[in-house]
């Protein structure tokens, strides 16, 4: 007879788990929307302020526009709804806590909406309240003049502590959404600029207003003791609401701590014994465990998921919130988002994405700036390097390298790029970290032109000193690709990119060999800088997981904009060449053709012939010389086929 007894509570404390996951679900969507409400009037009263820089006048007639919506009845309804709504539920969520370990910024946003009714309360009503009942002016000449200056500081308090809580909460809400990447520096360039703007508007008005020439104001004694009266009442009402809610904290503890304990089994980090009722990503916190959390557990991001291994089927169903995320990211069935699950049975998970941890108390997040951004990469490898070593003493070898990546370092830091992983004899590059993609994309080809030319002059250089003429393969490509930085202990931290741009930017720059160019840009990177390009020839790229082959231009040389010599011609037309998939050049008037070395198949051969090692440059297969009466010439090594 216990074990239906038993497996009913069991039933019945799931199910009220679940009620507490569609609880937290839409409460959590109603505080955001409640403190978009109260962000927003924040903006607009602080706009206002700052109007002030420019006089009481302006200051005014600004305050006509703003009191035309805030002081309507849906402002009005609006405005008050979410001054209750939102600190209710806000308390409500850090009573749902079962640990307060948690990183500092959440502990900073607690106690600045824990501070703010301390000020907040005595200017709604010194303004709203005493400017309803008593027909009290609430124009800025007379506000500005009681609070100046006696309460000068603690409104200019007020004003920062308000606006500080709000862009906590905002930045933290956001910055999982690729798109706030775009625009976060704007973003947070106006979050400072705002409240300092609306400080010194404050600052200048109320000097004004403080020596134009009015009658004091008298207050009656029903005013004064309404004001004092609806101040206390408000303040036990906020206080004694928050004592509430410590108190259900206290109970709760010591209920739970009374009661049974549940066995959790983290894969890696050992077993913990702990009373029901904490999230998984509370359980993190409290014992001090790797783990991520981008969005501080609101279900806005899906770095603290988990693969449940046993037990999963005693866990209440995933609410909206989490059921939409984990649809959105295609997790498998075991898979759910730590600090949505609260296991009142035994449980046993494996961290999918977990970070080293910096404290014991401090839970880790991934790169604030990680996520998915519009990028144009290059990759770049030297040819025939494999040969060039076979016949160079190591530290020769070793200085041509470095004078090489010198050079290409240069290259790049002068157009904005980042060098984002050497890898023997190449490297590869991103551009459009910051600026537009137009811009990016222009760049990264200039970049080239720059490496092309940075490679002839070592050629010049060191040409008596090489069996080979250095020759450089580049391929440049723009699309999306992931950023971010990764950290481990034996090789510190490092910025990567990584993603299909990535692939096919490799792949363009191995597809050099076979077309015989120095350098290859995808059709997207050439559309994206909004430039003609003089000396290109269109090509068809295979590339490995794409059913169609990539349009790209091979670029005989290094690059030159089509505007600076007057070349307006279209690029000459593309010549498949069947078995690769690929196109080759053909020739085409007004091409100017370079030089490119052809990586022959027999290297036996040119080792064994010192002679004949360095055979001389050959041009382009399938493209003529175009001798001085405009017609191509023959060349006999047109036909000879690359390796």
């Amino acid at each position: 007879m216990s074990l239906p007894s038993t497996a009913g509570a069991s039933r019945q404390g799931a199910g009220l788990g679940a009620g507490m996951d569609q609880v937290s679900s839409w409460s959590r969507d109603i505080r955001f929307a409640s403190g978009m409400v109260l962000l927003a009037f924040a903006t607009t009263h602080f706009l206002n302020h700052a109007s002030g820089i420019a006089g009481l006048e302006v200051m005014e007639a600004v305050q006509n526009w703003r009191y035309g919506f805030w002081h309507s009845w849906p402002g009005t309804v609006a405005l008050y709804a979410a001054l209750i709504v939102h600190p209710l539920f806000a308390l409500l969520r850090v009573a749902q806590r079962r640990t307060f370990k948690m990183p500092a910024r959440e502990m900073l946003q607690i106690g600045l909406g824990l501070m703010i009714p301390l000020f907040l309360v005595d200017h709604i009503v010194g303004t709203r309240v005493m400017g309803t009942f008593f027909n009290l002016d609430e124009s800025y000449h007379a506000v500005l003049r009681r609070l100046w200056p006696n309460l000068a500081f603690s409104q200019s308090i007020l004003l920062l502590l308000v606006w500080t809580h709000g862009i906590i909460g905002l930045h933290f809400s956001l910055r999982s959404r690729e798109s706030y990447q775009r625009w976060r520096d704007p973003f947070m360039l106006a979050a400072i600029l705002l409240p300092i703007l609306a400080l010194i508007g404050f600052a200048v008005a109320a000097r004004e207003a403080g020596h134009m020439e009015l009658p004091p104001e008298t207050y009656s004694d029903a005013a004064v003791a309404m004001f004092n009266q609806n101040v206390t009442w408000a303040k036990t009402a906020f206080y004694g609401l928050v004592g509430c809610f410590v108190g259900f904290v206290a109970i709760r503890e010591i209920k739970v701590r009374t009661t049974r304990h549940i066995t959790v089994r983290f894969v890696g980090h050992g077993v913990r014994k702990l009373t029901p009722g904490l999230t998984v990503l509370e359980m993190f916190r409290r014992f001090g465990i790797p783990h991520a959390a981008l969005c501080g557990g609101r279900a806005r991001c899906a770095t603290c998921r988990v693969l449940v291994l046993d037990g999963g089927d005693k866990l209440p169903p995933p609410g909206p919130n989490e059921a939409r995320l984990l649809r959105r990211i295609a997790a498998p069935d075991r898979v759910r988002l730590a600090c949505q699950i609260r296991p009142k049975d035994d449980l046993q998970v494996q961290i999918l994405l977990a970070s080293r941890l910096g404290a014991a108390t401090r839970g880790t997040e991934p790169e604030a700036t990680a996520g998915k951004r519009g990028l144009t990469v290059m990759v770049a490898d030297l040819r025939a390097f494999s040969a060039l070593s076979e016949r160079q003493l190591p530290q020769e070898l070793i200085g041509l390298l470095n004078r090489f990546f010198d050079e290409m370092a240069q290259a790049i830091a002068a157009h904005g790029g980042r060098i984002d992983a050497f890898y023997g004899d190449g490297f590869m590059a991103v551009f459009g970290l910051e600026g537009t993609p137009a811009r990016a994309a222009q760049a990264a080809i200039s970049a080239a032109g720059d490496i092309v030319r940075a490679v002839e002059a070592l050629n010049r250089e060191f040409g008596a000193a090489l069996p080979l003429p250095l020759r450089i393969g580049i391929g440049i490509h723009t699309g999306q690709a992931i950023v971010g930085s990764v950290e481990s202990e034996s090789l510190g931290r490092r910025e990567i990119t990584v993603g299909e741009t990535v692939m096919i930017a490799s792949q363009l720059e191995s597809a050099t060999r076979r077309v015989l160019s120095d350098l290859v840009v995808s059709e997207e990177t050439i559309r994206v800088t909004g430039r003609g390009y003089r000396g290109t020839t269109p090509l068809k790229i295979s590339i490995k997981g794409r059913e169609k082959p990539l349009t790209a231009y091979g670029f005989a040389s290094a690059p030159e904009l089509a505007e600076r010599h007057g070349d307006d011609q279209e690029p000459a037309p593309a010549i498949e060449t069947g078995s690769t998939g690929l196109q080759e050049p053909a020739a085409a008037p007004d091409v100017r053709v370079a030089e490119v070395t052809i990586e022959r198949a027999p290297l036996s051969a040119s080792v064994s012939q010192p002679d004949e090692a360095a055979p001389a440059p050959q041009p382009p297969a399938k493209r003529g010389r175009r001798s001085r009466a405009g017609k191509p010439a023959a060349s006999e090594d047109t036909k000879k086929s690359p390796v």
